[in-house]
């Protein structure tokens, strides 16, 4: 990979076409199926030569990502963060160890540094083991400083200063709309043809512009598919044995509305809702950190009776899915598609632990009977009809408080075909899954907050104590069978 530092980020600046062209045309990838490393070895090429090893989470990746981008604000530091973690694991699929230095990533002057601690460290926790892959297979995330935009757009003009003679590598992907096998890549790479297509090479980032991106507000999955595609794909390294448990805060609200961007009324199962219904960014409350997404709910209750007799309530499927999410109808061909709540704009999770989100519902009637579910796509491979699995409900607690609500995925009995429709799901998950959507019910107006959409490889009972959802929910866990392969 060529990762041109990010200019005054370092003294010299490398222009490096080198051999990862070739690694990329003799190493083909098969699937992103990726196994965790501890630590990683470095040839120290910017000191002395000699080789050291790090840890590679702890102390490696936040390095890289100071030296490389570090003036950057925190969306982009997070970019930065998947791109050279992505980058190591792919270097690693060839070779042993790493270089410190222009030829693969910069990681210091020279010699082994502490962890610098700060934003830095904050961005690679905040993305811990992601990496990208398209069609399962592991991608090259080239990067390089780029041109410094003028506009927000991000997208550089030739009349923006390019001090390091670095713009012509980076690649508008998004933009120019190209998917699957009409994305050729960068020339950094062996640039592959819509019928010779070369899978690894999606593209170059920009880090000037990803700063940019990241200074007007966008969301780092958003930037990463700006440069990369909308169709690349982020998924999760396999943990290493006796790794510490994760708990990954998937949406937090604190750059947009991240993944919730659609309108609360935006899918087909959505009904019974009034022209005040919203779903909008919100600094009044907040779990963690400073933002929440309020949901305002105006239940048309009118229009409940009258379209099918009988007053059964609103329901609100609030999909999940980056704005900049794209595939095609299949892999090769087909028209693009923007899909929310389809894989392509989520993480790929494992199916073991358990899934959830905090909620602050404003007290409302007792018989509102507000109720709360997760849905998600159990995800195999890159395929565009996973099964669509949906949670039991749990009453939701509307007492002016913050409430978490978990699910686990190890118990079978909390899950069903979404919707009741068996021809979405089985109520039995697969090896892999994504978030597909939260489905709140009820019979009144109603202002929920929502923070903090998690997963924890933990398993836990949810915090809702009202007597229905522990039975419902159950207390023991039960260990479901699980689907070698998809059916």
């Amino acid at each position: 990979m060529i990762a041109v530092p990010k200019n005054p980020r370092m003294n010299t600046v490398i222009v490096r076409l080198i051999c990862l062209g070739l690694v990329l045309v003799a190493s083909p990838l098969t699937a992103a199926v990726v196994d965790g490393i501890g630590e990683i070895t470095v040839r120290d090429d910017s000191g002395d030569g000699t080789f050291f090893t790090v840890d590679f989470e702890g102390n490696y990746l936040p390095n890289v990502v100071r030296r490389e981008n570090g003036a950057a604000s925190f969306e982009a530091l997070k970019v930065q963060a998947v791109a050279a973690r992505t980058f190591a694991y792919y270097k690693l699929r060839g070779d042993t160890f790493i270089r410190n230095g222009t030829s693969d990533q910069v990681y210091s002057l020279g010699g082994v540094q502490p962890n610098p601690g700060g934003l830095w460290e904050a961005a690679v926790r905040a993305t811990e083991g992601e990496i990208l892959s398209f069609n399962g297979i592991l991608t090259a995330t080239f990067y390089v400083a780029g041109a410094i935009p003028s506009n927000s757009s991000a997208v550089a003009t030739g009349s923006d200063p390019d001090p390091t003679n670095t713009e012509r590598f980076v690649t508008y992907t998004f933009a120019n709309d190209r998917l699957g096998p009409n994305n050729t890549g960068t020339t950094l790479g062996f640039v592959g043809t819509p019928s010779n297509p070369n899978y690894p090479n999606r593209g170059a980032m920009s880090q000037n512009g990803s700063d940019r991106l990241s200074d007007d507000g966008a969301f780092y999955q958003n930037i990463l598919k700006f440069y990369y595609g909308g169709d690349i794909q982020l998924g999760l390294v396999n943990p290493l044995p006796g790794q510490p448990p994760m708990h990954k805060t998937l949406t937090g609200f604190e750059a947009g509305n991240e993944h919730f961007a659609r309108a609360i009324n935006f899918a087909g199962q959505t009904r019974n809702l009034g022209a005040g219904s919203s779903a909008e960014v919100s600094q009044q409350e907040a779990q963690e950190g400073s933002s929440s997404q309020k949901i305002t709910i105006d239940y048309d209750a009118a229009g409940d009776r009258s379209d099918n007799g009988v007053q059964d309530g609103f329901t609100v499927r609030h999909l999940s899915g980056v704005a900049n999410g794209r595939r095609l109808s299949n892999i090769t061909n087909g028209a693009p598609t923007n899909p929310a709540g389809d894989p392509v704009g989520n993480l790929v999770l494992p199916t073991e632990g358990s899934i959830g989100f905090w909620l602050l519902a404003e007290p409302v009637a007792s018989d509102a009977n507000l109720r709360v579910a997760i849905t998600i796509d159990e995800w195999q491979n890159d395929v565009a009809n996973a099964d669509l699995e949906q949670s039991t409900y749990l009453d939701i607690i509307a007492d002016g408080q913050w409430h978490q609500y978990q699910w686990s995925l190890n118990n079978d009995s909390l899950w069903l075909p979404a919707f009741g429709a068996s021809s979405l799901g089985d109520g039995v998950l697969g090896q892999n899954m994504t978030v597909d959507s939260i489905v709140f019910r009820g019979q009144s107006d109603a202002v929920i907050y929502l923070d903090s959409v998690f997963y924890s490889s933990v398993v836990a009972v949810p915090e809702p104590s009202t007597t229905l959802g522990l039975l419902t929910l159950g207390i023991a866990a039960v260990w479901r069978r699980r689907r070698t392969a998809r059916g």
